[in-house]
């Protein structure tokens, strides 16, 4: 047998096969070992790199089962707009960026990260009247921190060609009082608008928002993300050439992290289209892997937007937007059910998550098979509708970030006994549904340790609230870390190859300064990484 190629020695390593050992051999990019070190030593010779990890803690290569890559990467380059305490801010902001960057006339200017709900003057949508203080000379499109609600100027409503007219199911247009648009922009019809303003479709521009984003994500130990990356934050190509581009750089081997692909197909004919092609969940390699069939059901909690069964406490005559009719939903995920696809829907608010569980009880209960099918967020529901998810094996992509950030207004939208139902991460693990983590960005940061903190402290990073929101539903740090491995490969169909750090599965593997298990949870969050190692090979090091 040949010898290993790398071997890690003196460290704590968490295997999350429940094991707890002191090294492992990598040969290539396979684990060839793992035990104590004389045992790992006796698989190498003189040609192995033996590298000393000095008491350090390993864990499994992180998994974050939510992402927009492409839009992350995208995002480093373009108007921050996080922290914002007031329009004049957002505005301050774009015309900096504008002359900082010498933004020829003509050219988009794009923005992320506002939010309304941090503004200190007036918690308002910037609109169209705003932004042309911006620019009457370039288009400006800004999204808020969520992604689901937009705000543009005068000259990008001209340039996509939007009127009073202009409708999109499932979303909305907003009017001035003499009906005209005003700029901002909701759910579909912000989809729509992105995928219809002017940009070239061109692979160095995704292949630049690719290599962005991986480079930071490698610094927070991720070593594999489930991305859903076609329109985002303005993006106005087809999944075809995200797809090509993807597919390029895994040939090239120019990938720094691997891929399991969702896709967004939020149409009949979108899906139609599709279908008709040869690709399915499963098809690719291990670093670039055709995923789910993605699709919104309704929007969120911080813009009023979730679909909730009852009224938002403090908008009375609001419920949300729900993206589709229940039979709409239900023909969209029968479709790639009977199809061999994974399907992935977004739910937050109790209506749509009704929906959505309804969509998969009536496919499972025609055509039964064991598909895995997933949920986004389901931050609002009940104990009914969660022992509803039980029997139906989906796995739920969870943002415990999110629960840092948004507990401050969740009470205010909910009411007392609604709040008490939301990010019920306890219960849900209890009832034995598969959790899996994942940071949403670019709407939170990438760092696994905080989403970890998040979820074993319930506070956000200033320790707030002291005892925890809803602190009878923290999950213990084993828990939390399962999030991000097994429980996050097992929602792909990986187990077998990744989760853990196990003989045989593929050599992905994160170095922390120190160990997660033993330090007090409030330190978590200080917790650095060290070293990812991606396939056997050192990506990123401290």
């Amino acid at each position: 047998m040949k010898p290993a190629t790398k071997a890690f020695v003196n460290g704590k390593i968490y295997t999350m096969d429940g094991s707890i050992c002191e090294a492992v051999a990598f040969k290539k990019d396979i684990i060839l070992k793992v035990g104590t070190k004389d045992e790992v030593m006796k698989v190498t010779d003189n040609s192995t790199q033996i590298i000393n990890m000095e008491g350090k803690t390993m864990l499994p290569g992180f998994i974050d089962t939510h992402t927009h890559l492409v839009g992350y990467g995208i995002s480093l380059t373009t108007v921050d707009l996080e922290g914002a305490r007031s329009i004049g801010e957002v505005v301050d902001r774009c015309k900096k960026f504008i002359n900082t960057n010498d933004l020829k006339e003509g050219q988009w200017l794009i923005g992320r990260g506002w939010n309304q709900n941090q503004f200190v003057d007036d918690n308002r949508f910037p609109d169209r009247h705003d932004l042309d203080k911006v620019s009457l000379k370039h288009p400006v499109l800004l999204l808020r921190v969520c992604g689901h609600i937009g705000s543009v100027n005068s000259m990008a409503l001209e340039e996509v060609g939007v009127s009073s007219e202009t409708f999109i199911a499932g979303g909305s247009f907003d009017h001035d009082e003499e009906g005209t648009p005003n700029g901002i922009i909701r759910e579909a019809s912000l989809e729509w608008f992105k995928k219809n303003r002017c940009l070239t479709d061109d692979h160095e521009y995704i292949r630049k928002g690719i290599l962005e984003g991986a480079a930071e994500l490698l610094k927070y130990g991720v070593t594999t993300v489930h991305t859903e990356d076609s329109y985002d934050l303005g993006y106005s190509g087809d999944f075809k050439h995200i797809a090509d581009t993807y597919r390029q750089m895994a040939a090239n081997q120019e990938l720094p992290i691997r891929i399991y692909q969702k896709i967004s197909l939020p149409k009949r004919e979108d899906i139609e289209l599709f279908l008709n092609g040869d690709l399915r969940t499963g098809q690719g390699d291990h670093y670039y892997k055709i995923g789910p069939m993605k699709q919104w059901c309704d929007g969120t909690i911080g813009a009023r937007t979730a679909a909730l069964r009852e009224p938002y406490t403090d908008d009375p005559d609001n419920y949300g937007i729900l993206v589709y009719e229940g039979d709409e939903l239900y023909h969209n995920v029968k479709m790639a059910h009977d199809s061999g696809m994974q399907v992935c829907l977004h739910a937050i608010g109790d209506a749509a998550l009704e929906m959505v569980i309804e969509a998969y009880e009536r496919v499972q209960n025609e055509n039964p098979k064991a598909s895995r099918h997933r949920i986004v967020h389901c931050q609002v529901g009940d104990r009914k509708l969660y022992e509803r998810l039980q029997p139906l094996n989906v796995s739920l992509n969870i943002q415990t970030a999110q629960t840092a950030s948004d507990w401050p207004m969740m009470k205010s939208r909910l009411g007392d006994e609604r709040e008490k139902d939301s990010h019920n991460w306890r219960t849900l693990t209890d009832l034995g549904i598969c959790l899996t983590g994942g940071s949403d960005i670019p709407v939170e940061g990438p760092d696994v340790l905080y989403g970890v903190y998040a979820a074993v402290t319930r506070k956000d990073l200033k320790g707030k609230p002291e005892s925890g929101w809803l602190p009878e539903q923290k999950l213990t740090v084993e828990e939390a870390f399962k999030t991000y491995t097994i429980n996050a490969a097992y929602s792909s169909y990986d187990e077998d190859v990744k989760g853990s750090i196990t003989e045989g599965k593929l050599a992905d593997v994160v170095l922390l300064d120190r160990d997660p298990f033993e330090v007090e949870v409030q330190d978590l969050i200080n917790i650095e990484v060290c070293m990812t190692v991606v396939g056997g090979d050192i990506k990123w090091t401290k």
